[in-house]
């Protein structure tokens, strides 16, 4: 018998392949070609959609519930009116509910008019100490340490923010 060991040389080898189920907004959108550099093998199933709310976006989850793959990464709250933080509660647990506990739900955090929706990401922060299998990217720390990771409309990523975003999404989806 003949057993061959292979030592993994960085953190990107640590999870090979895998398949995610991709659900948000223009965020989201803007983040998917830098995934798959980030994440070499896995395959992404995208419903993302300009403009999107979250209300739309949770509707989206539950139609989707059975085919939802192991990691769903969510960017919802942009769109969101000021104001609804305690529908964006209800709304965060909702789509927790739908993933359920055996799947990974990565949420990046909010950043409106270039600055963190503080109210939302609260509400987020909750989540992810409230479940094991809710991991955060942190969108509005990477863009208050550098803002020229947003494009002009302080709203979106720049092609460098949207490359960042990826990374930090895929350090995410290795955690789980």
């Amino acid at each position: 018998m003949i057993v061959v060991a292979r030592e993994r040389d960085d953190e990107s080898s640590a999870t090979d392949t895998g398949s995610m189920t991709l659900v948000g907004d223009s965020l989201n959108v803007g983040v998917k070609p830098y995934l798959a550099q980030a994440l070499p093998g896995w395959r992404v199933d995208a419903h993302d959609r300009v403009g999107r709310a979250t209300s739309e976006g949770v509707d989206e989850l539950r139609a989707r519930r059975t085919t939802l793959a192991p990691v769903v990464v969510v960017s919802l709250g942009t769109n969101d009116a000021e104001g609804t933080e305690d529908e964006f509660r209800t709304l965060v647990d909702d789509a927790i509910r739908i993933v359920g506990p055996r799947r990974c739900l990565v949420w990046a955090t909010i950043v409106r008019d270039g600055e963190e929706r503080s109210e939302f990401d609260e509400v987020l922060r909750d989540a992810s100490a409230a479940h094991p299998n809710v991991h955060l990217v942190e969108w509005a720390t990477l863009v208050s340490e550098d803002p020229t990771l947003l494009a002009g409309d302080r709203v979106h990523g720049a092609p460098e923010g949207n490359s960042r975003r990826a990374e930090e999404t895929a350090r995410a989806i290795r955690a789980c």
